[in-house]
């Protein structure tokens, strides 16, 4: 190579030298261009696969809220029916609880005619509540049907309390206090 290069004058050297210089300029510059776009193409990469994971987590949360509304506006709709079918209603007064109570005694073939009311607010549930006691004698089928046909009535009517004074035994007629729970304005 050393003879080849003997063979040129000093002007073709020089020139030779330059694009050589050249060559050597242009190859660190493309050098450090490729490094530079290879870091910018990973800065990307990274900030696009940040983007896809939030892009995900948002659809993922979307589709949540979705289902959550969903189950809100279920409840909504639940909590209609409820209000309609089967709670009293606030304006219409203890008239519509007797009635259903003279509607289930006849059902059940049953004579009440001492109920005694008493009434609660309960006012962390926005409820008010109606307690009717009354006194049942008869048999213990009589006493059956009538639970029977508290359980079901259409109206939402608990069963808060049973008492039995006197049991029946022997052949004696059953004695209960029963005390039933239904609830206004939900």
């Amino acid at each position: 190579m050393s003879a080849l290069f003997d063979l040129l004058d000093d002007k073709e050297r020089r020139t030779l030298g330059r694009l050589g210089l050249a060559a050597l300029v242009a190859l660190a510059a493309f050098l450090v261009l490729f490094v530079r776009f290879r870091t910018g193409l990973e800065k990307v990469e990274t900030e696009s696969f940040r983007l896809h994971e939030t892009t995900q987590k948002t659809l993922q949360a979307r589709d949540t809220a979705k289902a959550e509304w969903g189950r809100w506006e279920e409840a909504g709709r639940d909590l209609a029916e409820l209000r309609a079918d089967y709670f009293y209603e606030q304006g219409a007064g203890i008239q519509v609880l007797r009635q259903d109570l003279q509607k289930i005694f006849a059902r059940a073939g049953v004579r009440i005619t001492d109920i005694d009311y008493s009434y609660s607010e309960m006012e962390k549930e926005q409820v008010n509540k109606t307690l009717a006691s009354f006194a049942y004698a008869g048999t213990y089928a009589g006493l059956k049907k009538l639970l029977a046909a508290i359980e079901a009535f259409p109206k939402f009517l608990v069963i808060e309390k049973v008492e039995f004074p006197r049991t029946g035994s022997g052949g004696e007629r059953l004695n209960a206090r029963l005390t039933l729970a239904s609830y206004y304005g939900i």
